[in-house]
This record gives structure tokens, C-alpha cells and sequence, in this order.
């Protein structure tokens, strides 16, 4: 009851889908969108490909009445007996009559996912929690690979009985069905309330009627039936089932004049190895033995699960964010566990953050921009990157002018760690290639290597990790020798990897916008970027003790690479995005990105470097209140470059925080209006168009989801319920200009 009246209800179009994840399985239960498959999908970074049928019919099972179904589904059902009888005119399924957009409401909150018609209500819990530290304790119910749903029915006013089912209609063969003989020992008075379907031995959905230990088994026909046939229609007016069916499903009758909620636990499994060359195991196979079990042990958490969702909706209601911000946190939190995957690999725990619909894995300029999110819920991940970086995905380069000199270059991180549950070799990555000039593939050298530095910097300011800092000081020194090596006297990066090859050049997370962005040499945002992993490095520092003389030379070099930011500056304000003879027309937001970073370690950097201070939030100002809206779409979504019709939510997400709690002397209430109309339609990008089928997405063309679909790094949203700011002295405030120092 408390879960119907928290939630308001959706009034976007309500027709998208929405991933409904467990943590650390790589696997979603994926609905919502009109028209089009979905269900379960298992390591493959899309939705899956089932029909939904979720719905109600008048009378009892066997009265042949039309089918009142969730628009779940693609097309009418085929005739799968045709492919046996070979009869061309085979019964098919009963004319399936789907609710119409305006008879559904959804309630789309932070756990709960729910659909009201006038004839039922169809809700998805998906809680998360606290991973908790597997070095530390046993914890098998942190990483069950299941959700749950209810299917509620009040027929108390009615006065003949109603049907209720959920069947999925699968695309090949392998379903089995579930019974008493499934579940050894799950017997109450001699009677089964527990029964299902699954497919194969990966996935499977279990029912029971809530309640029915207090109202004892009235009539076992009413209790949760299962079926299988070719179709939902003969499944349900036929009691024999047909095992070589592709169509299973639970149904439930309503007696006139009661109320049923059928319990669903929509659970998956995948026993042995899952990957290779590290060779790893899911971790929750270490608590859990068979498809069953999961099912099981999710029955008996049922109530629990559902009060964590509930509350976790409460709060998100109660972080001060608009209703826009609140969706796109929800979508996220919801994207981002459908594709962690934590493995077990030697005994060891291995968490992996998959890249949404490419599947590569733990790529590391996703990783930097999800460490607030983790390091919120569960910073022994971030420690576990961190050292699986080092362990098996680090490198040692040199470095090459433009001339083609050869210098000194030094530590660095791949940019992923494999993909499609494969390893690559250690030191390489499935992504990058040489002999690429500023093009998609190329190698993301330096800025793997303050991804790693910021990531580092980040766990150790709010894990207050000494000992982490101590124990890694041969690291931390390495990555600080390689980025000063790879900057020239100007103190931002200005050289390429040899790992590029002879002709070709480092590109940066940003590689499908234009080359304003792009490129990594002598870039605004590298530069940026540059100067805050160099207080990262001298953060690292001063955690493990170093001597003050060390930190001193990463201080200095923060201010001179400061130094030239501020100094690119044109007469009106406006930064470069590129340092070198010719620049580039684009105006760049994302020269902001970085100050996120000093502002997370409550540093007093900001303070210290007034000057990049002044410089950034001039800059930003003049982008966000160009009277030509060179930054800004038509529908109002924001543009990250001024010259590509590419933008990117994960970083607008940090750029607007930025905006808001670091420059916020940047806003008045025209900035204001703006940034709250951008959300708005940032959250039609997600429920419109292709990604209203993708899911929560990542890179939009003109509003438009084109790639990075299926996608995690949008949890960076999370920063927005992050006040730490509170806490801090204003920029402006006791403020110690570079020139002073």
C-alpha cells in the first residue's frame, strides 16, 4: 500500500524500457517499451528477446474471453505448432487486445517500477544495497541474481471470477516448467504454492499467492497454475502442457468478491566459468548452487526486498531534486547494475563494470566518472579497479614529440580490460590501436593515467585508505614521473604515446565528438584534466606520508599548468579548446569537468588557484549565456561542444554539478530556467526515440540515442544529491592568488 502512494506517476511518455537489475550478476529484466521484446537478458548488453504477456482475462481459466495484456510484446503471437502439424491454418493464439497508452499509468521511482490499469497493477522491485566486502564477511545475499514483481488483482466488487497470468513467449527452445518436484521439501499441508518456469537452467520465474497461509488453500485450482503451449491462449484454456512449448507461464484465478497479489521472483544463474583468460566464476555461486536455490532463497526474502525498495523510492523523494533530475537518477541507478558483473578469479574477487551495449570491460574513463556513485555504496570496489589496473592492465611507454623525438614516458592504464566476458592479454586492451591520428580506437595514454591518479585520489579522501596510500607509494611515484613527463614546460600534456605509432595520435574519452575534443595534445579539457590529476598525485602523497619536498614539485606544477589555462583566455573570457596555432571555433563545457575533483576531496585547491577559478567560470558563463545558444540544443538539452550535435548525459550530469555547486556565481535565473529546462529534455531523450527501446543511454545525436546505449556511466547523476559544498569556504572566500605563491 505505502508503495502505491509514494510514487507519482509518470507524465512523459510512459512507453520506454527500464533495466530492473540485481547487483554483480551482469543481467536484466528489461520492459516497458510498446511493441518490443524484452525480459531477461544474460551477458549480452541489450534487452532480452522475449514477448512479455502480462495481463488479465474475465472468468476462469478455461472461458475463452479476449486477452487484456501489457503492450509487451512484438506483434501478435506466431504459430509455433505450423512448424510441427504443417498445417498453414493451425490455431494460433487468441487475438491478444493490449491496453491502450491512455488506460496505463507507470510509477517509475528509484526501486519500484509499477503499471496500473483499470483492471490490474503490475509492479518490478529491484533494491539495491551496500555491497558488502567479501574479504571481510560472508555475503551471499548482497549478490542474489534475482528481482521480483507483483501482479495485484482486486476482483472484491466483482461477481464472476477474473484470470491473472505472466508468460513470456521465448524465441527458441529449452523452456521447462517448474513444479513441486523442482523444489524438493517446498510442501505446505501437502500441497505445492510454488511453481514456475525457466529456461534451460539460466533463468526462471517462480509464483505464489501472497496470504496463503493465513486463508489456507481454498481450492487448489485457484492457486498459481503453470502452462506451456506454442501460444498464451491455448496455454491457458488447455490444462495439458505441452513440453515442447515456447510459451510458459503463471496464471492465478480471482474469486469474485477477493483480492490476489501473485508473488514473482524472476531469478538467473550461470554455473561454472564465465570468462576467459582470467578464468572467473560469478561470485554468488559460491552461495548459491542452482536456479532453484535462487528462486527459493528470493521467496523467502520476498517481503524484505519489498520494504528495501519502498524505502529506497522514500528517499530518493526526499533528496531535494526535481522530478526530471529524480528520473534520470532512477534510469541510471537501474542501467548501472545492469552491467556490473563481480567474478570470482583464483578465490579472488574481481568486480567488473561492463560498458553497457559494447560489453567491454571496466573501461577506465567509465570508471572515473561511476567512482562516486561506488565509492558511495561500496568503496572496496574501487579498491579492487584500482589494484586489477595495476595487477594486469598497466604498461610502460615512452613518448614522442611532435618532431618525432623520443623522451621518456613511463606508467600507464589500458583502457579496458577485455570485452564480451574475454580478458585481453595482460598490458593490452580489446580497444586501442596504433597508426590511428585522432580517430575512434586510438590510445587514451594519459588520460587512462589521470583516470587512474583521480580514481586513486577519490578513494583514498573518502575511504581515508593510509594504509592503501602507503603500500601503493612505488605506484603512486610512477604515475607521478609519467605525467610530468608526457607535459611540456606549459605543465598541461602536450606529447603522444609511442604506443600510437609513427603517425598516429592519443585521443581522449571523448572520441566520437569532433576533434575540439577529441585530440588529447594541448587540449583545454586534457589541460584541465591534467592539472587536477596533479593534485591527485599530490593528494596520494600526502596520504602515504611522503616527504614535503615531493609534494612541493606536484604543487608547483599545478600552478604552472593553472597558469596557462588561464593564460589561453581571449580578451572576453572565452578558453580555447585547442592550445595550438589555428585553435578551434568550439566552445567546450567540458573545460569544467575536472574541478569536480578538488571539490569531492574537500581540498582547498579551488581556493588556491583563483585564477583557473576565475578563468573556468568566466568561460562557462559566457557559454551558458550566449545569446546565440551555441551550447544548447533546440529542445533545450544541453551541448557539451558548440560545434558537434554529439553530447554525452554522463557529462552533463557532472558538468551541471559543477555549474551549480562549484561556479555557482555563474547563475542567476535565466542560467537557472535553462539548466531546469535541460533536464526536461534530457529525460525525452531518454523515454523518445531509439533509446526508448535502449534503455537508459549515453551518447545522443541531436537528442537522438546513436550509441553508448544500454549504459552505466550515467550514475555520474549521482553527484547531484551530493552537498558536500556545504561543508566547504566559497573559491572567492580567504582566497590566495598563484601570483602570491
Amino acid at each position: 500500500t505505502m508503495a502505491d502512494s509514494v510514487v507519482p506517476s509518470f507524465e512523459g511518455n510512459i512507453s520506454f524500457n527500464a533495466q530492473h537489475s540485481p547487483m554483480g550478476a551482469f543481467m536484466s529484466f528489461t520492459c516497458g517499451n510498446f511493441n518490443t521484446r524484452g525480459g531477461f537478458g544474460l551477458q549480452i548488453g541489450r534487452p532480452g528477446n522475449q514477448n512479455l504477456f502480462i495481463g488479465i482475462k474475465n472468468g476462469d481459466r478455461y472461458t475463452d474471453t479476449p486477452l487484456r495484456v501489457l503492450p509487451f510484446y512484438e506483434g501478435a503471437a506466431a504459430d509455433e505448432a505450423a512448424r510441427y502439424t504443417q498445417q498453414k491454418d493451425s490455431p494460433a493464439s487468441k487475438k491478444l487486445q493490449p491496453y491502450e497508452r491512455a488506460e496505463i499509468k507507470r510509477h517509475y521511482g528509484w526501486a519500484s517500477d509499477r503499471w496500473e490499469t483499470p483492471d490490474f497493477s503490475f509492479t518490478i522491485y529491484s533494491p539495491f544495497r551496500a555491497i558488502s566486502d567479501p574479504n571481510e564477511v560472508t555475503f551471499y545475499d548482497d549478490l542474489r541474481p534475482s528481482v521480483i514483481a507483483e501482479l495485484v488483482v482486486d476482483n472484491t466488487n466483482g461477481t464472476t471470477p477474473k484470470t491473472a497470468f505472466f508468460a513470456m513467449q521465448f524465441g527458441e527452445s529449452g523452456v521447462r516448467l517448474l513444479d513441486s518436484g523442482s523444489f524438493a521439501g517446498d510442501l505446505a499441508n501437502g500441497q505445492s504454492t510454488f511453481a514456475g518456469f525457466a529456461f534451460r537452467d539460466q533463468m526462471g520465474v517462480a509464483a505464489e499467492r501472497e496470504g496463503w497461509q493465513e486463508e489456507g488453500i481454498e481450492d487448489y485450482k485457484r492457486e498459481p497454475f503453470v502452462f506451456n503451449r506454442f501460444d498464451l491462449a491455448s496455454g491457458l484454456l488447455e490444462s495439458h502442457r505441452h513440453h515442447l512449448g515456447t510459451t510458459p507461464g503463471i496464471g492465478i484465478e480471482v474469486p469474485p468478491g477477493k483480492k490476489r497479489v501473485l508473488r514473482l521472483m524472476l531469478g538467473a544463474y550461470i554455473g561454472g566459468v564465465a570468462t576467459t583468460r582470467l578464468e572467473g566464476k560469478y561470485f554468488y555461486t559460491r552461495g548459491y548452487r542452482s536456479l532453484e536455490h535462487v528462486l527459493l532463497d528470493t521467496r523467502a526474502d520476498f517481503d524484505s526486498l519489498k520494504s528495501e525498495a519502498v524505502w529506497l523510492d522514500l528517499q530518493l523523494l526526499g533528496k531535494g531534486l526535481s522530478g526530471d533530475q529524480q528520473f534520470l537518477l532512477a534510469h541510471a541507478t537501474r542501467s548501472y547494475y545492469g552491467s556490473t558483473q563481480l567474478l570470482d578469479v583464483g578465490g579472488e574477487p574481481f568486480w567488473v563494470v561492463n560498458e553497457g551495449e559494447y560489453c567491454m570491460m571496466n573501461t577506465l574513463d567509465l570508471s572515473v566518472d561511476q567512482v562516486f556513485w561506488e565509492l558511495k555504496q561500496n568503496p572496496w570496489v574501487v579498491k579492487n579497479l584500482l589494484d586489477n589496473f595495476v595487477r594486469h592492465y598497466s604498461y610502460t611507454d615512452q613518448v614522442k614529440t611532435t618532431s618525432g623525438e623520443i623522451l621518456p614516458g613511463g606508467l600507464s592504464f589500458c583502457h579496458d580490460m577485455g570485452v564480451h566476458n574475454n580478458f585481453s592479454p595482460r598490458g593490452d586492451s580489446s580497444y586501442e590501436l596504433a597508426e590511428l591520428d585522432r580517430l575512434c580506437f586510438s590510445y587514451m595514454t594519459a588520460e587512462e593515467l589521470c583516470n587512474w591518479l583521480l580514481i586513486a585520489a577519490c578513494y583514498v579522501s573518502e575511504a581515508d585508505d593510509r594504509v592503501w596510500a602507503k603500500s601503493n607509494r612505488h605506484i603512486i611515484d610512477a604515475c607521478g614521473e609519467s605525467l610530468i613527463n608526457r607535459c611540456g614546460e606549459s605543465g598541461i600534456i602536450e606529447f603522444d604515446s609511442t604506443r600510437c605509432g609513427t603517425r598516429g595520435a592519443e585521443i581522449t574519452t571523448y572520441d566520437s565528438l569532433d576533434h575540439s575534443l577529441a585530440q588529447t595534445r594541448n587540449n583545454l579539457y586534457m589541460a584541465t584534466k591534467c592539472w587536477a590529476s596533479v593534485l591527485a598525485v599530490q593528494l596520494l602523497l600526502e596520504a602515504a606520508g611522503a616527504d614535503k619536498n615531493d609534494v612541493k614539485a606536484f604543487s608547483l606544477h599545478a600552478y604552472r599548468a593553472a597558469e596557462t589555462i588561464s593564460a589561453a583566455a581571449n580578451a572576453d573570457g572565452f578558453l580555447p579548446a585547442v592550445f595550438e596555432e589555428g585553435g578551434s571555433p568550439s566552445r567546450i563545457l567540458p573545460a569544467i569537468e575536472p574541478l569536480i575533483y578538488p571539490w569531492y576531496w574537500k581540498s582547498d585547491a579551488i581556493r588556491h588557484h583563483t585564477s583557473l577559478y576565475k578563468a573556468l567560470a568566466r568561460h562557462s558563463e559566457l557559454l551558458l549565456k550566449d545569446k546565440e545558444r551555441r551550447n544548447y540544443f533546440p529542445d533545450g538539452g544541453i551541448r557539451l561542444s558548440s560545434t558537434s550535435n554529439n553530447s554525452w548525459m554522463s557529462k552533463i550530469a557532472i558538468v551541471q554539478h559543477v555549474i551549480k555547486r562549484i561556479l555557482d556565481t555563474v547563475l542567476d535565473h535565466n542560467v537557472v530556467d535553462d539548466l531546469n529546462k535541460a533536464d526536461a529534455a534530457h529525460v525525452k531523450w531518454m523515454t523518445e526515440g531509439e533509446s526508448a527501446y535502449w534503455a537508459c543511454s549515453d551518447q545522443f545525436i541531436d537528442g537522438v540515442a546513436r550509441g553508448s546505449r544500454y549504459y552505466p556511466r550515467i550514475i555520474s547523476a549521482c553527484l547531484w544529491m551530493d552537498h558536500r559544498d556545504d561543508e566547504q569556504e566559497s573559491p572567492e572566500s580567504e582566497a590566495v592568488g598563484e601570483s602570491e605563491q
